[in-house]
């Protein structure tokens, strides 16, 4: 009965790290968890899911090969670590938006923090502009892209086996938006 109040309680937890990029509604959709096999440890306050993992929540949805769940002794999530070949995840941020996808070797979400990691052959796409690296980090409340190093550690692309190198694709804003507004002053004569 305890392994069942645990797996209740893990499932729970999700919901922090699925309000990352969220829907209004996704928090109120159930979760759904996926995978071959679990195994829940109160003692160490993890539960592990392991084989073709998919947990979904409304539009979100997460993949690997092995999730780790880790709490506090609160039953707060402290993190949870998406491994998979790659993992992936997605999620629609906002009605008629285009969804954000993620995916790499290790996708970590640092719950108190606020952070989402892309670790090893990282790549984030949203609403058409890329970063992609061998690490990408997410500050959530500051909204802060972070690619090419790994700030706990110190160290860069490089000396994490990767080439070092980051790439960012931006994309252009609408031209409509751009060209109306510039248009009009240029056509308006100077004042004497």
């Amino acid at each position: 009965m305890r392994c069942a109040k645990s797996l209740f309680v893990m499932t729970l937890l999700l919901y922090p790290a699925a309000a990352v990029f969220a829907l209004p509604s996704d928090s109120a959709q159930p979760i759904r968890i996926q995978a071959n096999a679990a195994t829940l440890d109160d003692k160490r306050n993890t539960a592990v899911y392991t084989g073709n993992v998919i947990i979904t929540q409304g539009s979100m949805r997460l993949t690997g090969s092995r999730v780790t769940l880790t709490t506090d002794a609160n039953g707060e999530l402290n993190k949870l670590v998406t491994q998979g070949g790659p993992a992936t995840y997605q999620q629609t941020p906002e009605a008629n938006k285009a969804p954000v996808k993620a995916r790499a070797q290790t996708i970590e979400y640092h719950a108190a923090d606020e952070r989402v990691v892309l670790i090893e052959k990282a790549f984030l796409e949203q609403s058409g502009n890329t970063f992609q690296g061998d690490y990408v980090s997410y500050d959530i409340p500051a909204q802060v892209v972070d690619a090419g190093r790994n700030s706990n550690s110190g160290a860069s692309g490089a000396e994490s086996n990767g080439n070092g190198r980051i790439e960012i694709t931006i994309q252009p804003r609408s031209r409509n938006a751009e060209s109306t507004a510039p248009a009009e002053d240029a056509s308006e004569p100077d004042a004497p």
